[in-house]
């Protein structure tokens, strides 16, 4: 009796387990007092893995392919491709040149990139010819000279500076006789000889050659004579023809067309100087970014003609019109030319400072992929995987774009691949192998 009871419980139990194997395999491993699981498709419960990073159990991962699969359906307003995670064996992603950066705020300066032309400042820089018109007896000054204020230049011979030496001359010659006569009236007056009318005539007269020697000193000053000269021609030691071309200003003599024995004349500029120690830039700003736009703001000029040089400035003008043809602003900004590499025409780019240095989220404008109005990254936590993500963009830069939305400091996008990426979440390869 004992024995038969024996035999029917073991019985029972081999039944049993039977019975609980069948269920288990038809229902993942799960025993009938287990709840459902919580993984969702994705889920290898033999290795309690996703299965889209199980190379075993997974048969695209294992043949080396990619297993593309969504973690949910997007919601209303949800960008459709985003919320997409792929998967990628390590060859792959090493084969494919997969990169990866990582996002962290970094100060950033907002500059603004626009073409922009030199200039000589205006108020250094002169075409010297003479102040009357003669025959160039000697030159004194070459292209590259560097020159200061009342430098000679060049030496005319003028008939006119000689007729104006003369005049002057002559009119300091009638003043000392004036006042000879004058001092002589005005003794005899003051001791009752000669009536208050000789006196009377007398200083008219002075006055008269005082006025006379005034307009011919005058006459020589606008001929270009300095007032030292002037003064030596009363003494007789000053020659009487001789006419000066000088330097306004110190600078560099940029062009030197006097030759010996040529007529010079007014019209006719000599010399060129310029101070080039600074230069003007002449900014072409289109009318939108003018708001951008103060006084002040750190300016730096480079050329493709000389890499690798800087010039500092800062904007110092705005213009007031815009030009109808090209629809551009100028702004002017005063650099620095230390080493005298600039001249005047020399055409390259000004970046502008329009906002000084901050923290700013910025990615690699190659990260950044483009689905409609959607933006969105790559977002690699784990090793070999990749999970797009939506994120808002703030200003664009040269190289990068800022990130105002979407990502947190320290995580990593993919940069070179992205957009291989992109192309495989746009296959639809969806679901879990």
């Amino acid at each position: 009796m004992v024995r038969a009871l024996i035999r029917g419980v073991l019985t029972l139990a081999v039944l049993g387990g039977l019975a609980l194997a069948f269920y288990a395999v038809g229902h993942d491993g799960r025993l009938p007092w287990q709840p459902p699981p919580t993984h969702g498709e994705d889920w290898c419960s033999t290795h309690q893995v996703p299965l889209s990073e199980d190379e075993v159990c997974n048969p695209k991962l294992a043949r080396g392919g990619l297993l593309v699969a969504r973690d949910r359906g997007p919601k209303e307003g949800e960008c459709p491709n985003t919320l997409v995670r792929i998967t990628a064996p390590a060859e792959v992603v090493e084969r494919a040149g997969i990169q990866l950066f990582k996002v962290e705020p970094r100060p950033v300066t907002e500059t603004l990139r626009t073409t922009a032309e030199t200039a000589y400042l205006p108020t250094k820089f002169a075409r010297v010819a003479p102040r009357t018109g003669g025959v160039v007896r000697e030159v004194k000054a070459a292209v590259g000279d560097v020159v200061e204020p009342g430098t000679i230049l060049a030496l005319l011979d003028s008939r006119e500076m000689a007729e104006a030496v003369t005049g002057y001359r002559q009119a300091v010659a009638v003043r000392r006789l004036r006042e000879k006569t004058h001092a002589q009236e005005k003794d005899l007056a003051e001791k009752k000889i000669s009536s208050g009318r000789e006196l009377l005539v007398a200083v008219t007269e002075l006055e008269e050659a005082n006025l006379a020697v005034a307009a011919a000193r005058q006459r020589l000053l606008t001929l270009g004579l300095a007032d030292g000269r002037v003064t030596a021609l009363e003494t007789g030691e000053e020659p009487g023809s001789t006419v000066e071309v000088a330097a306004p200003f110190a600078g560099t003599v940029l062009e030197a067309v006097a030759v010996l024995g040529e007529n010079a004349s007014p019209e006719r500029p000599l010399f060129v100087i310029a101070e080039t120690s600074r230069m003007w830039l002449h900014i072409d700003l289109h009318e939108q970014d003018l708001p951008k736009i103060e006084k002040d703001q750190r300016v730096v000029f480079t050329l493709d003609g000389l890499p690798g040089q800087r010039f500092v400035g800062k904007v110092t003008a705005i213009g007031g019109s815009v030009d109808e043809r090209t629809r551009t602003l100028r702004v002017i900004a005063d650099l620095k030319n230390s080493q005298g590499l600039l001249r005047e025409h020399m055409f390259g780019h000004a970046d502008v400072t329009v906002r000084p240095a901050e923290p700013k989220m910025l990615v690699p404008r190659i990260a950044v992929q483009t689905d409609g109005d959607c933006h969105f990254v790559f977002v690699s936590s784990t090793a070999n995987v990749f999970k797009s993500r939506k994120v808002d963009l703030g200003v664009p830069y040269q190289d990068a774009y800022e990130i105002t939305g979407g990502l947190a400091s320290g995580e990593q996008v993919v940069t070179v691949g992205s957009f291989a990426l992109k192309t495989e979440v746009l296959r639809g390869e969806m679901g879990a192998g």
